[in-house]
């Protein structure tokens, strides 16, 4: 797994400036049909006949037809990224939510893999106050790979026209393999990984996607421990060695 690390950057970098890009392009032309009784519709011209009709499709998914001598002008218009869809909040009218992502955990706090690579994928209960708890499990590359087990409380709030939410996944990463003992310090063989416990609060936005999902982009503070244990050869005892990790966590994600 640790072939994977000098890939992590640049497949990240690949993945945001799509991210960003489609967000960009979410940003689409609303066309302005303006009649001479004073009526103004917004939507997207479907079909136009120069000097005969057009029609339009209204935003709110309607279709009108119009003679062109009825019309007194068209113009463009362009939507602003903070006009988000009114149900752009994570799952409005449904309950349960399930929120899949990958990222990166950056820093190297005495592990040999500065940036492992985090897939995590929770389902929540969201309540009518905007809190929202579950659970979920993922799989991440540290110098061992591990599966962090995590309990998620959420709340989903709207700032400045962007749905927010702040998080925290709290519980115990599993590691599932051992490490080799390449320090003659150590005076033994292989080093039993127990894991440990960790914690994980941030921030996240949510952008509106295609159909019923959602995009996500969350940053976030990941403090966790991690527990080694093996036979000293040389003086015929248990040791254990506890190591801590503090990083930031940045995860790219999809509601659905």
């Amino acid at each position: 797994m640790k072939t994977l690390t000098p890939l992590l950057k640049p497949i990240i970098l690949f993945v945001f400036t799509i991210f960003l890009s489609t967000q960009l392009s979410a940003q689409k032309r609303i066309d302005v049909v303006q009649l001479k009784n004073g009526n103004v519709l917004k939507g997207t011209i479907v079909r136009q006949v120069p000097g005969k009709f057009l029609e339009l499709k209204t935003l709110d998914k309607n279709f009108w037809k119009f003679d062109m001598e009825d019309v007194a002008e068209i113009r463009y218009e362009r939507k602003r990224l903070a006009k988000f869809k009114q149900d752009s909040l994570p799952l409005k009218n449904s309950k349960v939510f399930i929120h899949a992502k990958f990222g990166v955990l950056l820093g190297s706090n005495g592990n040999d893999n500065e940036a492992p690579f985090s897939v995590l994928c929770s389902a929540n209960y969201r309540f009518k106050n905007g809190l929202s708890l579950g659970g979920g499990a993922g799989l991440e590359t540290f110098e061992e790979t591990q599966i962090p087990v995590f309990a998620d409380i959420r709340y989903h709030h709207k700032i400045g026209g962007f749905n927010t939410y702040l998080f925290c996944q709290s519980g115990y990463s599993f590691a599932l393999d051992d490490r080799d003992n390449t320090n003659y310090y150590y005076y033994g063989d292989e080093m039993e990984n127990e894991g440990g416990w960790l914690i994980n609060p941030g921030i996240g936005v949510v952008f509106s996607g295609r159909g019923n999902t959602r995009l996500s982009l969350g940053i976030g503070y990941r403090y966790q421990k991690n527990k080694l244990s093996w036979h000293n050869d040389y003086t015929s005892d248990k040791e254990i060695l506890r190591e801590e990790f503090n990083r930031m966590s940045i995860h790219l994600g999809i509601i659905f």
